[in-house]
């Protein structure tokens, strides 16, 4: 991992309070894509060991077990979608938003079969899917569309078991439903 400046890792990570943690975590994120760090984005997509990228991500979550779970494979989803770019993208909307832009030039979406499929394995999970998530996140890649709102995603899997199963009842609204149907409802 390079320090770009002395101090300078732990100056813009994880306690600098005046914005949300997960917003500070993508903006740390979209700092390593934009300073090419390729070491660190390369140690955030090794899942089988503990890096101190990985720490790092997870101690944007400020210690509940939940969000340091979720920041880690934010920052795990996050880095597999940059592999390769010089660019940051920091996504839009919720994953359901985002996966209406999933499939071919016939179909997307809603439309497509496959992407009904993955959005529902995703949205029936118990626990928050990971693995489902990763292949949403692969497809949004390999169709060249944009993420889902990073820092969203973060929010969104850190809540996955929250009482009334809001999350999973958003992205599916997002999904199914076009932006100005969702305003008028």
């Amino acid at each position: 991992m390079q320090q770009h400046e002395e101090g300078d890792i732990l100056a813009s990570h994880p306690r600098d309070g005046e914005r949300p943690p997960e917003q500070r975590l993508v903006g740390w994120l979209a700092g390593l894509v934009k300073a090419h760090d390729v070491g660190a984005l390369a140690d955030l997509r090794r899942t089988r060991i503990v890096t101190v990228s990985r720490l790092l991500a997870g101690n944007f979550a400020d210690g509940d077990k939940e969000g340091i779970a979720a920041f880690e494979q934010v920052a795990y989803l996050f880095a597999r979608f940059h592999a390769g770019r010089g660019d940051a993208h920091y996504g839009f909307g919720s994953l359901g938003r985002a996966m209406r832009n999933i499939g071919g030039p016939t179909s997307k979406g809603p439309d497509n079969d496959g992407c009904v499929r993955l959005l529902n394995q995703i949205l029936v999970s118990r626990q928050p899917p990971w693995r489902r998530v990763q292949h949403a996140v692969d497809q949004l890649r390999s169709d060249k569309t944009a993420p889902p709102s990073w820092a969203q995603l973060a929010v969104d899997l850190r809540r996955w078991n929250d009482p009334g199963k809001t999350v999973q009842h958003d992205w599916a609204r997002d999904f199914y439903l076009p932006p100005k149907k969702r305003n008028q409802s």
